[in-house]
């Protein structure tokens, strides 16, 4: 009976130091993450017509490609090494640009053009992630659902006499996709590279631009377990 409490202790140590090496990530004290995003994205063709411009004229502006940044909250996870829940997500993009062109007709006259561009987008829906490893240090993710975005497209132009002033803002519905990979830099933080994909319906088409929006985001992620 001596020698077996020696050893039972022994494998208890063992078991405990094994338990404190694996991780789970769907045990993290409130049940769910935060993340920040940072990033770009490449929308497909945004470029819009100067003001005032005549029928024939090809110059165009163009602020497909936006910063942004934001942040997802995932909840309810299931499972262990596989899991799936609910996510929320919002992403806020900027740009602002400032060109001279020269008016058609052949007046010599330039024009200065500064823009503005914003767009902020809310989405929600389900999402699935798998750690690769046993320790559960290296995860991959996918999500996808509805969203509602919000876009707002503002010019200023001075020709050097009048300086005059246009804005137009759109909202609309669509769908986005989003995947990636994370991997654990300390107990409750993971730090990781995504995509997310998303369309839209946004009627620019009154300041020369598209009647949708969509395009790619690529992004480094931060996420946090509470």
């Amino acid at each position: 009976m001596h020698t077996l409490k020696p050893a039972l202790a022994l494998l208890t140590l063992i078991s405990a130091t094994a338990s404190a090496q694996y991780h789970k990530y769907d045990v993290w004290e409130e049940n769910f993450t935060v993340s920040g995003l940072l990033g770009a994205v490449q929308y497909e063709d945004l470029k819009f017509a100067p003001p005032d411009a005549d029928s024939g004229e090809t110059e165009r502006v163009d602020v497909s490609l936006l910063p942004q940044v934001g942040g997802a909250w995932t909840t309810l996870p299931r499972g262990d090494r596989f899991q799936y829940g609910l996510e929320c997500s919002f992403l806020l993009g900027f740009r602002f640009d400032k060109i001279n062109y020269l008016v058609a007709g052949g007046s010599g006259l330039y024009v200065s053009l500064s823009t503005s561009m914003w767009t902020f987008d809310l989405a929600g829906g389900g999402y699935a992630s798998l750690f690769l490893d046993q320790g559960r240090k290296v995860r991959i993710y996918a999500g996808s659902g509805p969203l509602m975005l919000y876009a707002n497209y503002r010019t200023e132009t001075d020709d050097g006499t009048t300086t005059d002033d246009d804005s137009e803002s759109v909202f609309g519905l669509g769908w986005y996709a989003r995947t990636g990979f994370e991997f654990r830099v300390h107990e409750k933080g993971m730090l990781g590279l995504g995509a997310r994909a998303n369309w839209a319906h946004a009627d620019f088409s009154e300041v020369g631009g598209s009647s949708e929006i969509s395009g790619i985001a690529l992004f480094v992620s931060y996420t946090a377990g509470f």
